[in-house]
C-alpha cells in the first residue's frame, strides 16, 4: 500500500501531526526562550521581539509561496529536505551568541518550518475527513505547546539556551521519519475536480485582516509574558506552569466553540472574544498580582481559540476551494510575526504597558472589523447549513 492509498490511516495522521508541531519552531516557547536569551546571552530586550518576528515572517512567506507549488513538486522529498534544514538551523543556533547571526539562522528555521507546514496542509487536504484532521492537528499543537512550555524552564536551567535549540533539532530529525507517509504527488483526479476559482471580494479581504489582527495582538503580548511575570516577582517554574495552563485554557475555548456551534450566532462570539482579549490584556500589564497574571493569561488564550473556529468556518463557506483558508493561514503567521516586531518598537527598557496598549489597539480594530465581516457575510451567502455544528466538536 503506497502513501496515497493509506492517506486516511492513523499512521498518516500521526505523521502530519508530528511534522506540524515541529514546524512551529520557537513559536510556543517564545516568552520563556526570550527570557533565557536575555539572561544567558545578554541580548537587549527589544532584540527578542525582532528575532522572533523575523522567524515568524519567514515562516509565513515560505508557507504561502510553497503552497502555490505543492501540486507540482515531490512533497515527500520537499518535506524531508525542509526538515533537515530545520534541524541544521537549530543546531547552528546552539553555537550563536550575537543578535545578527541568531536572527539569520532563525529566519532559515522559520522558512524551512513554513515549507514543512505547506506540505502538512496540502496532505491534510487529501484526507477524507478534513474537519477531524484539522481538529486533531490543533489538539496536537496545544498538547505539544503545553509540554514544551511546562518543561522548558527546567531544560533551560539545566542545559541553557543550547539545550532548547538542541531539543528542537532532535525533534526535527525525528519528524523526518514521518515523511514516508506523505504522498509524493498531487493526484490528477483531485486536480481535475477543482472548479474555476472566483476572485476575492471585500469580505474576504477583511476576513484575512481579522486573522492577522487576532494573532498580532496575541503575539505582541505573548513574547513578553515571561518578562511581565518576572516583573511581579514570579519564579520561572511558576511562569512556565501558568503559561502551560493558559494553553490548556485555549483547548477549552476551542472545545466550547465546537459545542456551541452557531447557537450564539457569528457576531456575539467575535464581540466576546475580541472584547475580552482587549480588557484582559490591559489588566495583565497594569496588574501586579499572581492571580491577575494567571487569570488574564488563561482568558486571552481561551478567547483566542474560541474565536478562531468561527473565522475559519466563515473562510470555508466563502471559498470552498480552500484558497481563502490558506491565505488566512499565511495572514496568521504574518500577524504572529509582526506582533513581536511591533512590541519591540515600543517596549524600550521594559515598558510593558505600552506593549499592552499596542495589543489592545489591535483587538479594538479587530472588534470593529468583525462587525463588518459578519454583516457582509450574512448578506453575501444564501441560507445554508452551518459549517460549524455542535457535532463537529
Amino acid at each position: 500500500m503506497n502513501a496515497l492509498d493509506s492517506i486516511d490511516s492513523k499512521k498518516s495522521l500521526g505523521a502530519i501531526c508530528l511534522m506540524m508541531v515541529i514546524s512551529l519552531g520557537t513559536l510556543q516557547i517564545q516568552p520563556i526562550l526570550g527570557g533565557a536569551l536575555i539572561d544567558q546571552l545578554g541580548l537587549p530586550l527589544n532584540a527578542i521581539g525582532a528575532i522572533f518576528a523575523a522567524e515568524l515572517i519567514a515562516m509565513a512567506i515560505a508557507c504561502g509561496v510553497c503552497a502555490l507549488f505543492m501540486a507540482r513538486v515531490d512533497r515527500r522529498r520537499f518535506a524531508l529536505v525542509a526538515l533537515l534544514i530545520l534541524a541544521a538551523g537549530n543546531l547552528a543556533s546552539t553555537q550563536l551568541h550575537s543578535q545578527a547571526w541568531l536572527m539569520v539562522f532563525r529566519i532559515i528555521c522559520g522558512a524551512s518550518g513554513g515549507a514543512v507546514m505547506a506540505v502538512v496542509y496540502a496532505t491534510a487536504a487529501l484526507r477524507r475527513s478534513k474537519d477531524a484532521t484539522f481538529a486533531v492537528i490543533n489538539i496536537g499543537n496545544l498538547l505539544w505547546g503545553m509540554l514544551l512550555v511546562t518543561s522548558m524552564p527546567m531544560l533551560l536551567q539545566a542545559f541553557g539556551v543550547q539545550g532548547a535549540f538542541s531539543l528542537l533539532a532532535i525533534t526535527s530529525l525525528f519528524a523526518a521519519l514521518g515523511c514516508w507517509k506523505i504522498p509524493r504527488h498531487y493526484p490528477d483526479a483531485h486536480r481535475i475536480a477543482q472548479g474555476a476559482a472566483q476572485p476575492f471580494g471585500l469580505t474576504a479581504v477583511l476576513l484575512i485582516l481579522l486573522f492577522a489582527l487576532l494573532f498580532f495582538g496575541h503575539s505582541a503580548l505573548w513574547v513578553y509574558q515571561e518578562r511581565i511575570g518576572k516583573s511581579i516577582g514570579l519564579e520561572p517554574q511558576q511562569i512556565g506552569a501558568i503559561l502551560g495552563g493558559s494553553i490548556l485554557a485555549g483547548a477549552l475555548g476551542a472545545g466550547l466553540s465546537g459545542l456551541l456551534g452557531r447557537r450564539l450566532g457569528l457576531l456575539f462570539p467575535q464581540l466576546l472574544s475580541f472584547g475580552t482579549a482587549l480588557l484582559a490584556t490591559l489588566v495583565m500589564v497594569y496588574g501586579d498580582s499572581t492571580v491577575a497574571f494567571a487569570a488574564t493569561a488563561c482568558l486571552i488564550h481561551m478567547v483566542w481559540f474560541f474565536s478562531l473556529p468561527y473565522l475559519l468556518s466563515m473562510a470555508a463557506e466563502l471559498d470552498p476551494s480552500g484558497r481563502l483558508a490558506g491565505l488566512g493561514n499565511a495572514a496568521i503567521f504574518v500577524g504572529q510575526g509582526l506582533g513581536p516586531f511591533g512590541a519591540a518598537l515600543v517596549v524600550g527598557e521594559g515598558h510593558f504597558r505600552a506593549v499592552g496598549w499596542l495589543a489592545a489597539s489591535a483587538y479594538g480594530v479587530a472588534l470593529i472589523i468583525s462587525c463588518l465581516v459578519v454583516a457582509r457575510f450574512r448578506r453575501g451567502l444564501k441560507p445554508r447549513a452551518p459549517a460549524l455544528s455542535p457535532q463537529s466538536a
